[in-house]
């Protein structure tokens, strides 16, 4: 059977096939006979089954180092992981007897436990072991012979290697992990969670009428008549999950097949989700389907067509919807299909706002590997793509990981979510909510319901919460806070990323949306510019307030806009936060003295350069500078500054010089609009500059007062240009020997470097190197030989060149 249907079919029936052949139990005390039957179940991957013939032998033998064995690899694949430990542990701890023959023991190291080592550290690796794990797993790898150049079991044993590297230094994330609950848990496996607004979710279980939350077993006639994955959903009363109903529509939970994986559009008016049947090979065949979606309702059910399924071919299972401005549906998909990079690996397809349908493509980048990715999850606000994987190192068996698309959309580094999302248990199925504060998961984890007593047997869903972290405050006129909140603003709340862009997060416009409907008693309602997952009004104090969940260790803006007034943005933090905590943050604004308005310019050619970011200081009178506004031009920009203040303007953009416009407010009459036009010069890597009247005591490399004042210019282009990394250079004229006046240009250059360097320059931005006479801009002679002062002025010099920009 193959493996990778949903991960967890084989469980499933796994499980099955142990209650079925516990009450045909074949009554033999003969050992030879007993392994037999067990070879044969775990041939079948009936490993439960195996296990407790297995059992048998070991209990009659308990030096029985075949039995033991394959008791303890039978464990392992049904996933008791605590118990394969005790059993590995138990086969390595077997010695030779007097009787022994070593030939024929050595032989069966080498023919039928070989791959011992690598189990063995892999299960102590999921056990959190992970020393003796790296232990186990170094022997195996020294040991161990290849039987081809397809063999990757040391590739394997590397990538546990690396996973139990990774887990000894993982930091906690600041999350809480909770059962979904016994509504919606069984025994079996429950997968693919997925939340319509905070009170109603849709799952697949296994078609199984009354089945407890306890430790039940599942019986059946024959291994032909295995029960069926369906859809289910619940909903939330109390503040816990109902019992899930079967999805009863015949066109969705079609008879015969096992069906699940299902997900919503962004509007969620569309539901993709799979059917598959097991083929005549015993492997799952899954295709992809869509349905319409309407107030609970399933309709217009519909196989996607060719090539992105394939007939008796390929699986195509476990969708993902991400939805474009212009209405297409980009869905990822899992499949074993050729093309791909190793078992199961992420692809997607394209739904035109037509309907029509384009693709397969795999997805590109790093995330898929030679192992199997599954389970993806896109989420829109922060353009991450979560997925778990086997092929990434990670604490042991499937974990979670992310790749968010990058500005040139592609796809940047994988990276293991950590724990607690992540244990050694198979973690699948993750997503999160809008606001980034909590969202669902699938795993076998111990707190999963038992099955026989297996702490780690079953799949259950799981939802996480972060710790709980919020922002709510006031807005206020600005001196004005002891007289009443603000009334009418509209606050928002932005995530700040690491390249310095904002991502909104949530909207409370309850006050802006009050004030218009009580300009407007026909009982209109304006509009309400939320987006999903944001709650008008969240604080539930009234207008003038504001409320917002917030994320652990994440930067945030909140900004309030008033018509009448500027817009005040302010950045607030939860790094470093030890505990759940609710910030208080006021807000004062100001009403709008002057708009200030400008566009960005190439400079030499006046072409309008738009991405630059473009930064608004107040700057104090006692110097200290405060953030304004920022903003990315389109080429223009546009700011609100009040009168009678300093400011400066700081335009950045890569592959420019960034350039810093001092403004003040004063004394400008009756106008309401500056214009203030910028242009940024565009940086030429190599390009020699020559800082004029850097000046040095004769033959010395002594700086002279004049020279560091020269030098205080370079300075301001480093701090302005953070990341250019810069050759200093010095020249001398011809006078005098060539290896004195190399070695004083290279000291000179040495002395500006070491300038820049008490000014706080770093260091490894900073390339010192002397020249001597070897690179004269003129001649150091008059065309009739004699010599020219004028001309060794103009070569006694000091240049830098950006190296990197």
């Amino acid at each position: 059977m193959n493996k990778v249907f949903t991960l967890t079919l084989i469980a499933i029936l796994a499980c099955a096939s142990f209650a079925s052949a516990q009450t045909n139990r074949v009554n033999s005390k003969n050992p030879n006979t007993e392994l037999k039957i067990a070879d044969k179940f775990y041939a079948e991957s009936y490993f439960y089954t195996a296990s407790e013939y297995y059992k048998d032998v070991v209990r009659q033998n308990p030096d029985n180092r075949y039995a033991t064995f394959w008791l303890a690899m039978s464990l392992l694949q049904a996933r008791d992981y605590e118990n394969a430990e005790v059993f590995f542990a138990k086969f390595y701890s077997i010695k030779p007897g007097e009787k022994t023959k070593l030939k024929v023991w050595e032989k069966e190291d080498q023919v039928l436990f070989n791959k011992g080592g690598y189990y063995y550290g892999q299960v102590l690796h999921r056990n959190g072991k992970y020393d003796e794990a790296i232990e186990y797993l170094n022997r195996f790898r020294s040991k161990y012979q290849p039987v081809d150049e397809n063999d990757r079991f040391k590739k394997l044993a590397d990538l546990e290697i690396a996973g139990c590297e990774f887990a000894k230094t993982s930091k906690k994330a600041k999350v809480k992990i909770s059962s979904a609950g016994t509504g919606i848990n069984k025994s079996y496996t429950e997968a693919s969670p997925f939340g319509i607004g905070e009170d109603k979710l849709y799952y697949s279980s296994m078609r199984v009428d009354g089945l407890s939350s306890g430790d039940s077993l599942i019986f059946f006639e024959g291994t032909k008549s295995k029960r069926d994955y369906a859809i289910y959903s619940s909903i939330k009363g109390g503040g816990e999950w109902m019992k899930g109903k079967l999805v009863e529509n015949e066109e969705i939970n079609e008879k015969g097949y096992t069906v699940g994986n299902g997900t919503f559009n962004k509007a969620a008016n569309r539901f993709y989700f799979t059917k598959c049947l097991e083929v005549d090979d015993d492997r799952p065949l899954c295709n992809l389907f869509v349905a319409d979606y309407n107030d609970g309702q399933f309709s217009n059910v519909t196989r996607i067509p060719e090539p992105i399924n394939e007939k008796e071919k390929s699986t195509s299972t476990q969708p993902s919807v991400r939805t474009s401005d212009d209405g297409m549906d980009i869905v990822y998909f899992v499949s074993d299909r050729e093309g791909g990079v190793g078992g199961m690996d992420i692809w997607y397809f394209i739904r035109t706002q037509n309907g029509d349908f384009k693709g397969p493509k795999i997805l590109k980048g790093p995330a898929n590997t030679p192992g199997d990715e599954v389970t993806p999850f896109f989420d829109d606000s922060t353009k991450t793509l979560y997925f778990s994987s086997n092929g990434h190192p990670g604490f042991g068996g499937f974990d979670v990981f992310k790749s968010s698309e990058t500005a040139d959309l592609g796809w940047g580094d994988v990276v293991n979510v950590g724990s607690p999302v992540n244990t050694g248990a198979d973690d699948l199925y993750y997503s999160r909510s809008t606001d980034q504060t909590q969202g669902y998961l699938v795993s076998n984890r111990e707190g999963s319901v038992p099955l026989n007593g297996i702490k780690t047997a079953s799949d259950d869903i799981f939802y996480w919460t972060n710790f709980k972290y919020a922002v709510q405050g006031m807005v206020f006129k600005d001196g004005e806070d002891g007289g009443g909140t603000l009334k009418g603003a509209t606050f928002k709340l932005y995530r700040k990323l690491e390249d310095g862009t904002k991502v909104l997060v949530s909207i409370d416009s309850s006050g802006a949306v009050a004030a218009a409907n009580a300009a407007n008693p026909a009982g209109t309602n304006a509009p309400n510019s939320a987006t999903p997952g944001s709650k008008p009004g969240a604080g539930g104090k009234g207008d003038g307030y504001y409320f917002f969940k917030l994320a652990p260790e994440t930067d945030y803006v909140v900004e309030v806009e008033r018509p009448g007034f500027q817009t005040k943005a302010e950045s607030i933090t939860t790094k470093g936060l030890p505990d759940e905590d609710t910030i208080q943050n006021n807000l004062n604004v100001r009403k709008a003295a002057y708009v200030l308005k400008g566009a960005i310019n190439e400079l030499g050619t006046n072409a309008p350069v738009t991405g630059a970011t473009v930064t608004l200081f107040e700057i104090y009178p006692n110097g200290m500078e405060k953030t304004v506004y920022y903003m990315n031009s389109t080429p223009y920009f546009t700011f609100d500054v009040d009168m009678n203040k300093d400011y400066k303007i700081v335009t950045k953009k890569e592959g420019y010089f960034a350039v810093t416009t001092p403004l003040a407010t004063r004394d400008l009459g009756t106008i309401d609009t500056i214009r203030k036009d910028i242009s940024i010069d565009k940086l030429v890597l190599n390009k020699e500059y020559t800082l004029q009247n850097v000046l040095y005591e004769f033959g010395k490399a002594t700086l002279t007062e004049n020279s560091k004042a020269v030098l205080d210019n370079l300075y301001g282009i480093l701090v302005e240009n953070e990341t250019f990394v810069i050759e200093l250079s010095a020249h001398t004229d011809a006078i005098g020997k060539d290896a004195d006046n190399l070695r004083l240009s290279q000291a000179r250059a040495q002395s500006c470097v070491d300038y820049l360097i008490s000014k706080g320059i770093a260091k490894d931005r900073m390339v010192p190197k002397g020249y001597g006479e070897s690179k004269p801009k003129v001649p150091n002679q008059t065309e009739e030989g004699k010599d020219d002062p004028a001309g060794r002025a103009i070569n006694r010099r000091t240049e830098f060149k950006i190296l990197k920009g």
